[in-house]
């Protein structure tokens, strides 16, 4: 096989599209990335055109390798997943004729012929690429990647992969799937009660804030990095974060001063913590000899937050992936594909 100029790893999800292209071979500044917000739910027919314009920004060429994880297939664009799976198949296909596919499962890269008779195996696997990489760097650890919307828990020991659960129900059984993230989450997921005059007030649950105005307030998500749509249709500003948190306890910025809003961020996020780092008490009890947490993602100060409570040593991803950490799976299923063909050679 005539080596490629480059191998291009695809992170396909609900709501955003990554891509991650590994010079070949890799060095230092191998990987190129790009995260593109994309909702397939509102215009599932524009996923193919999105990969393309995804792949031509990080630089893509014809003869670059294919090679594809993802979590679109739990969006309600799709009846089930399997469905979901055959449709992003469909669109990487059509995006780029004629080109090898390589679909990432939990138990390692297959066809798409395969993939399409073993969706479940395909669909939501992302988690089990980054498992996989962190795996050959950190023996024995706790891999956390915290997105826009969920954070996984993977522990892996003595360099396997050992998590409970593969599909995503049996992932939130296990713990190892909260559904919590740094962006898109509700606030009245995220706590029941928020401190208010000196009292403790129950949450307004309308979707009137969302967790990226929480760290936004708080200063920990940088204003660029919140994609989505703000509740409220404002803009993703400090001042219109600290006018949808006042919303939360059915108040307003005339009722509310900065400080009454500072206690709700802070209790809210608090409370996220708790969350990770209570799914994370529940696999410490499983494995007892993790002492180490791999934090990763956009929300990967919630990671190490929730990782230093339950006393474990933090280490970032950046400090093998850099930037490309942001969007690991993407970068992982390009890694380990590279892996896998200069063993096969």
């Amino acid at each position: 096989m005539t080596k490629p100029p480059a191998i291009l790893g695809w992170d396909i999800g609900g709501v955003n599209t990554k891509v991650a292209r590994l010079r070949l071979p890799p060095d230092t500044a191998a990987l190129q990335t790009n995260c593109l917000p994309y909702e397939i739910k509102n215009r599932p027919e524009a996923l193919a055109a999105t990969l393309i314009q995804a792949a031509a920004s990080v630089g893509s060429q014809p003869e670059d390798l294919h090679t594809v994880t993802m979590t679109a297939e739990l969006s309600q664009a799709f009846h089930t997943k399997g469905e979901g799976v055959a449709f992003v198949l469909d669109s990487i296909g059509n995006a780029f004729p004629g080109r090898t596919i390589y679909v990432y499962s939990v138990d390692g890269f297959v066809t798409t012929d395969q993939a399409r008779r073993a969706p479940l195996s395909v669909g939501a696997a992302n988690w089990a690429a980054t498992a996989s990489l962190v795996a050959r760097s950190t023996g024995t650890c706790v891999l956390i990647d915290i997105g826009t919307t969920s954070a996984d828990l993977i522990p892996v020991v003595n360099g396997k992969v050992v998590a409970l659960g593969r599909t995503d129900p049996e992932r939130l059984l296990s713990g190892e799937l909260v559904y919590t993230g740094a962006l898109r989450t509700p606030v009245e997921a995220m706590a029941r009660h928020v401190p208010l005059w000196g009292g403790s007030a129950g949450i307004a649950a309308d979707r009137f804030a969302i967790s990226g105005d929480v760290h936004l307030w708080l200063g920990d998500l940088p204003a660029s990095d919140y994609t989505c749509a703000p509740p409220d249709g404002q803009p993703p500003t400090r001042q219109s974060a600290g006018e949808r948190l006042a919303r939360v306890v059915c108040a307003d910025r005339d009722m509310l001063d900065d400080a009454a809003i500072d206690d709700i961020a802070r209790a809210l996020a608090a409370d996220q913590v708790r969350s990770v780092a209570r799914a994370l008490e529940r696999i410490l009890a499983r494995w007892p000899v993790i002492s180490t947490a791999v934090v990763t993602g956009l929300g990967d100060f919630v990671a190490a937050a929730a990782a230093t409570t339950v006393g474990l040593e933090v280490v970032p991803l950046s400090q093998q992936l850099g930037s490309a950490s942001r969007i690991a799976p993407a970068a992982a299923v390009a890694l380990l594909l590279w892996h896998n063909l200069e063993m096969s050679d």
